[in-house]
Order: C-alpha cells, then sequence, then structure tokens
C-alpha cells in the first residue's frame, strides 16, 4: 500500500449532509425522495414511490442540497447501501436514514468513496460502531471519525474508472434488458390482449409493423364470444407443463459451493443461487437460463432467468412450454395470470400459489401459424436479454472479486486491467 494514508472521514470530506430526525411530507405526486430503501447495490432502485410536493423542497431541504456525483449512504434499516447521484437522481428529495457525502477535493474522489464505503473492510467497520439491538444504525459523530484509508489521488481516481466502467456496462446491460423484455411485452399485447391486427384488417388497414404474409395469418372480424374468429381461450396447460421444487434438506445446504447450485424463494430477486447443496432429490429440477421461474408465496413475480442452471427449492415453480417456439409467448401470459390470481389471494390475506390455483390458469390461444409467428419476433428478444443478464452477472462477479483487492492494495491498477481484458 505504498502511499496509502488513514484518515477520519470527516477530514477527507468537504460536505456531509444528514438528514435524519423526521420524515418530509408525503405527497400523491412531485419530486422522488431517495429514502433508505431505494439505495441498494451500488445503485438507486428504478421506481421510487415516495414523493415530496414541488414547492415543500425547498423548505425540506435546508440543511444542504446534493451535487452530481456525491456519494449517498443508508445509515441504519438497512446500514451501509451505497449509491452515486447522476444528472437525475442529484435533484431529488433527501429522506430519512441517508447521509451524502462529498470528499474534498484532491484528498477523496467521489468515485473512490463509493466502492470504498462497498468494501468488505469498511463494511465491517461500520458495523462495529452500529448501535442498536434491533435495527443497526450508526450516529454521525461515529461516522465522521471513522478512519478510511485513502490511496493517492491519482490512484484513487483509476480504481473508481476501473470498478466504475464494470459498473457502467452492468447498468447498460440491465438497461437493455429492460428494453427488450418492454419490447417483447408491447408485442404480445398488441396481438393477443389488444387484437390490433384483427382491428386493423377489419377497418381495412394494413397492421402496423407488420408485412403482409403475416397479417394475413390474422381474421378480420371476432366471433360471438368477443375473441378473434378461429381462436379460443384455453387451459395453461395446452401450451405448457409446470414443474414443481423439491423439498431440499437444509441440513444439506452450504455456502462453500460442495455440491450443486440452489435457488430459494429469496435468492429469485437476485437472479442468484443463495446457497449450494449435496443432496440429491429424485423430484428434482435443474433451471436453465431463460427459463420462467415463479416464487409462491408472498409475492408472485415471473423472473426469466439469467444465471447459471441451478436446482429448484420447493416452493418455487417452472413454467415451461411444450413447444419451444413458445417459449417468449408462455413468458409474456404469465404475469397476467399470477397477477390475477395475487388480487384475489391478497383480498383473502392468504397470499400462497399452490397446484389447484395454476391448474385454473387460461390463456387466449390463436392458431399454431399465429404462435409460430409470434416466436419468430419475440423469442431473439428474450433470448439477447438472457444473453446481456447473463453478462451482467460475469461483469458483477468481476468487479466483487476486485473490488477488495483493490480497496486494500493487495492489487495493483495495471494487475486489474489485466484481469478485465481477459475477460472481455
Amino acid at each position: 500500500m505504498n502511499g496509502w494514508i488513514e484518515t477520519p472521514l470527516e477530514d477527507a470530506l468537504e460536505v456531509l449532509i444528514d438528514y435524519r430526525g423526521k420524515s418530509p411530507q408525503k405527497s400523491e405526486t412531485g419530486i422522488p425522495v431517495i429514502s433508505a430503501k431505494v439505495v441498494k447495490s451500488g445503485r438507486i432502485l428504478d421506481g421510487i414511490e415516495q414523493t415530496i410536493a414541488p414547492e415543500y423542497y425547498a423548505d425540506w431541504m435546508r440543511r444542504g442540497l446534493p451535487q452530481v456525483g456525491d456519494v449517498v449512504m443508508t445509515t441504519e434499516g438497512p446500514l451501509g447501501e451505497v449509491a452515486r447521484l447522476d444528472e437525475t437522481s442529484a435533484r431529488y428529495a433527501l429522506g430519512q436514514r441517508i447521509v451524502t457525502m462529498r470528499g474534498r477535493e484532491r484528498v477523496l474522489d467521489n468515485g473512490f468513496l463509493k466502492y470504498l464505503l462497498m468494501s468488505s473492510g469498511i463494511q465491517e467497520r461500520l458495523q462495529s460502531r452500529a448501535t442498536g439491538s434491533t435495527v443497526a444504525g450508526i450516529s454521525q459523530k461515529s461516522l465522521r471519525s471513522m478512519p478510511l484509508p485513502l490511496a493517492p489521488f491519482a490512484e484513487q481516481r483509476e480504481i473508481a474508472s476501473i470498478l466504475g466502467a464494470l459498473d457502467d456496462k452492468i447498468e447498460l446491460n440491465r438497461r437493455m434488458s429492460a428494453t427488450l423484455e418492454d419490447m417483447a411485452r408491447s408485442l404480445y399485447r398488441s396481438w393477443f390482449v389488444d387484437f390490433d391486427p384483427v382491428h386493423a384488417k377489419m377497418e381495412g388497414r394494413q397492421p402496423a409493423y407488420m408485412d403482409e404474409a403475416t397479417a394475413a395469418l390474422f381474421p378480420d372480424r371476432f366471433g360471438d364470444d368477443g375473441l378473434p374468429e378461429g381462436w379460443a381461450v384455453s387451459s395453461i396447460y395446452e401450451i405448457s407443463r409446470v414443474q414443481y421444487g423439491a423439498p431440499f434438506k437444509s441440513s444439506a445446504f452450504n455456502a462453500e459451493k460442495n455440491g450443486r447450485p440452489l435457488v430459494r424463494i429469496r435468492d429469485l430477486k437476485n437472479q442468484q443461487a443463495g446457497v449450494y447443496t449435496t443432496e440429491t432429490h429424485p423430484k428434482e429440477y435443474l433451471i436453465q437460463p431463460g427459463d420462467t421461474v415463479v416464487g409462491m408465496d408472498g409475492d408472485f413475480t415471473p423472473y426469466t432467468w439469467c444465471a447459471e442452471p441451478s436446482l429448484m427449492n420447493q416452493r418455487i415453480c417452472c413454467f415451461v412450454p411444450l413447444n419451444e417456439r413458445d417459449h417468449a409467448f408462455v413468458r409474456l401470459a404469465i404475469p397476467a395470470l399470477l397477477k390475477a390470481e395475487e388480487d384475489a389471494a391478497v383480498a383473502t390475506t392468504v397470499i400462497h400459489l399452490g397446484k389447484k390455483d395454476i391448474d385454473t390458469f387460461s390463456v387466449v390461444l390463436p392458431p399454431s401459424s399465429i404462435l409460430h409467428a409470434f416466436g419468430q419476433r419475440a423469442n431473439p428478444l428474450l433470448s439477447k436479454m438472457v444473453a446481456a443478464g447473463i453478462e451482467a452477472k460475469t461483469l458483477a462477479a468481476l468487479r466483487d472479486s476486485l473490488l477488495p483487492k483493490l480497496m486494500s492494495g493487495e492489487l495493483r491498477v495495471g494487475d486489474a486491467r489485466n484481469q478485465i481484458e481477459e475477460v472481455a
């Protein structure tokens, strides 16, 4: 660690803005509020629900205004989640249990600060200074006095550049995946929910974004049942089988990667097996990249699996198309079915999904020629989405392996760049 020094955090900061003490007045619409629950895994999550009225912003933000590049950190519930503000989020309001930090010029680079706070060594220091028996939190005084290992400023910027480039690529892949899924979802809705091609032909128009051969597959009228002529409502089992997870013994779980990766309900959102198991179960099923998997308790969100093949634990199911041609159709038909089931379950306060519930699932099915045409368009979109998700996982694993080594001085910048080039 040639040239590295340790200094209290406050000596390396130009600004520390702390909005703890009370919560801002909420409004139905307005300026988004950065709260502890939206800072996760190095970024600020999309879809922030809490807002404040624009006219209240100046009154609430009297303790200081954030700037682009500032680092925000959660101080409790949970402690130590970190993100960096961009041009959009720097205009948001700061909520309770959040502090905002800005490094002193030519002493502490903000990018370096973000990754330093994310490193295992500093996370351990944060936890060691935390108080609270139920929810761990850190006082401003304790945070300010926490010692930080600082590389020479030029090296800080190089380290931040290396790790930031990986994060930028991960974020690009995430946005690309979301765009591809939105495109596939829009196409599904147009064809099989709004029946746009049928309405267009009824009105004597050429269906939008469709060649004549594909348009010819659609009818130009609706039947008495309200569906396009020749279409029908059929059981989900006409196009898909459902595979259920097996009850693996928790006594065989381990974090040392002995055996095979196992996915539990809690692991679905992170798209990563949470444990490994040495057990072999007669009813086991190995989900593959691209599979549609669903948790059956609490939240019936469908996920397209974008990680290594993994075993499914109990209370997870996988919808497997009977014909690979229908892969995208099955994936895009499932959300509405699950949403209806979840709404019904919430009304009765029983948030569980069972085989009897899935047995009632039905979908609008067109002739096989239209399913084939849809698959030709939508399947490649989902395939690219899965590829982007897998690449993001690889890049995140590389970032996570480099982070502690760079932040401890164990790995030099040049060696880190070589490792990245080998993966790229």
